[in-house]
């Protein structure tokens, strides 16, 4: 099986890191555990200064020590078994962190593919529907799983065989789509995948 993957929010703890950050720099004193109630921080920050904040955390060394939201054997055991593809709307010019993060967490995978809807210094990417259709194998079962439910149903639309995941956060909670199936967390996939206990495929 072919697996499309998001990153931040499914494989690292953007989340974590992002409130790290923004307590370390700016006293914020948020929850270590906080989660936005909207994807984008909005309840937190106004838009712009919320803009600004992130870009220099995009540039900060912390943008790098995301911590994984799966256990690395286990996942790794999935990819020795499948076709991993990470599908990331990380922008660009940081990519080099998201690429350090994956490898010092020790989390392994066939290609890495930079899409989405995030427009990010007026580099207008693909879509993740239109990633995933690219890189599908004639005769392969695919399932793609990521956090935002935009990129879920454009995947659900653009690749209608393909097996659509939302990874459980607090700002997805009210998202319903007949199309898209839910994961409370990575043990939803691995039971999914035919995982066991222990990292065996």
């Amino acid at each position: 099986m072919q697996l499309f993957l998001d990153i931040d929010g499914v494989l690292l703890n953007f989340e974590q890191s992002f409130v790290r950050w923004l307590n370390g720099h700016f006293a914020m004193n948020l929850p270590e555990d906080y989660q936005a109630n909207s994807w984008d921080f909005t309840e937190v920050l106004e838009a712009e200064e919320l803009e600004r904040r992130w870009r220099l955390y995009l540039a900060s060394p912390e943008a790098a020590r995301m911590a994984p939201l799966v256990e690395p054997e286990r996942f790794n055991a999935l990819s020795r078994a499948h076709s991993v593809h990470l599908v990331t709307n990380f922008p660009l010019p940081h990519m080099d962190k998201r690429l350090a993060n994956l490898a010092d967490v020790g989390l392994a995978y066939r290609s890495l593919h930079h899409c989405g809807f995030l427009v990010y210094d007026g580099h207008t990417p693909k879509t993740k529907g239109q990633t995933v259709a690219e890189l599908l194998e004639p005769g392969q079962a695919a399932l793609f799983v990521d956090d935002h439910p935009d990129n879920c149903l454009d995947v659900a639309r653009t690749c209608p065989d393909v097996e659509v995941w939302v990874m459980t956060r607090r700002f997805n909670r009210a998202f319903s789509h007949p199309q898209v199936r839910r994961a409370a967390d990575w043990e939803s996939l691995f039971q999914r995948l035919g995982a066991a206990e222990g990292g065996q495929a």
